[in-house]
C-alpha cells in the first residue's frame, strides 16, 4: 500500500515537539514481523518537550488503518482530522492513543500506521511516521515457497551445465526444468493478482520440477561415473591378460614349463 496525503512529503523532524512511543500492538504472520491483516493494531504515542517559544500549532493525523480512530486530550480523532495544540497550557506532555484494523491485502506491501505532521507559523514539520510491512498467513506461505523453488530451479540450471560441458546427457533434467520455470512464472503472475492460492499451488510444481531436475542430473551422473568405472575395471583385466601372455611367452623361449 503506497503512503499517501501528508505522509508522502519529505519533512524535517519537528524542532518544536519530541514524539515518543511508548507501545505499539498488532499481531504479525507466523515466522515473520509483518502486520497480519485484519488484526487490530493499537497505538500510543506521548509528546514531550512541547515548545513554549510559539503559542499553537495544528497537528495532522493520517492513517491506512481501517476504521482508525483516536484521542489527544479531550479531542476524538480520526484519519485526516487535526488537532489545534496550544503549547502554553498543554502542559508537559500530550498523550495520543490510535487504534484501527490492519486492511486486508492480497500481496505483501507497507501501509502507515499513523503519520503526524506539525504545521506553524514556521512551516510544516514531521511530529511521527510508523510505517510497518504488512500481509496474510496465505501470502507468506506463496512466497516462502516460490523463493524455495527459485533456488532450488538456479541450483538445477547449473547443476545442468556443468554436467553438459562434462559431455553427460541430462535431456531429461532439461525438460524438467523448463516446466519447473512455467510453473514459476505462473505462481509470480497469479502472485501479483492477487491469487495466492493459486501462486502456492504453482510454486509447488515448480519446486517439484525442479527437485526432478536435480535428481535427474546426478542418476545421469552416477550412471555415467558407473560406466567409467566399468570401462576402467575391462581395461585393467585386459591389460592384467595381455601382460599374462608376455610372461608366458617369454617363459616358452627360456624353456621353462
Amino acid at each position: 500500500m503506497s503512503v499517501s496525503g501528508v505522509a508522502t512529503k519529505e519533512l524535517t523532524k519537528s524542532p518544536f515537539v519530541k514524539s515518543e512511543i511508548k507501545n505499539i500492538d498488532y499481531d504479525v504472520v507466523s515466522a515473520t514481523e509483518l502486520v497480519k491483516n485484519g488484526t487490530e493494531v493499537s497505538i500510543k504515542i506521548v509528546l514531550t518537550n512541547i515548545s513554549k517559544e510559539i503559542g499553537s500549532s495544528k497537528l495532522i493525523f493520517y492513517s491506512e488503518l481501517v476504521g482508525a480512530k483516536g484521542h489527544i486530550m479531550d479531542k476524538v480523532l480520526q484519519s485526516g482530522s487535526s488537532y489545534t495544540m496550544n503549547h502554553k497550557n498543554v502542559g508537559e506532555e500530550a498523550v495520543i492513543s490510535w487504534s484501527g484494523e490492519a486492511p486486508e491485502v492480497k500481496r505483501r506491501g507497507s501501509f502507515t500506521l499513523l503519520n503526524i505532521t506539525q504545521v506553524t507559523t514556521e512551516g510544516e514539520y514531521l511530529v511521527e511516521s510508523i510505517i510497518r510491512g504488512l500481509s496474510s498467513e496465505m501470502t507468506e506461505k506463496a512466497l516462502n515457497v516460490y523463493y524455495k523453488a527459485k533456488k532450488a530451479i538456479e541450483e538445477a540450471n547449473q547443476t545442468i551445465t556443468n554436467a553438459t560441458e562434462a559431455g553427460i546427457e541430462v535431456e531429461g533434467a532439461t525438460v524438467s526444468l523448463e516446466l519447473a520455470n512455467e510453473h514459476l512464472s505462473n505462481s509470480l503472475g497469479h502472485y501479483n493478482s492477487g491469487r495466492q492460492e493459486k501462486a502456492l499451488e504453482e510454486a509447488k510444481q515448480a519446486l517439484t520440477y525442479a527437485e526432478e531436475a536435480n535428481n535427474l542430473v546426478k542418476g545421469a551422473e552416477a550412471t555415467t561415473e558407473i560406466r567409467n568405472y566399468g570401462i576402467l575395471a575391462a581395461v585393467v583385466v585386459i591389460i592384467i591378460v595381455v601382460l599374462a601372455f608376455i610372461l608366458m611367452q617369454r617363459k616358452r623361449k627360456r624353456g621353462i614349463y
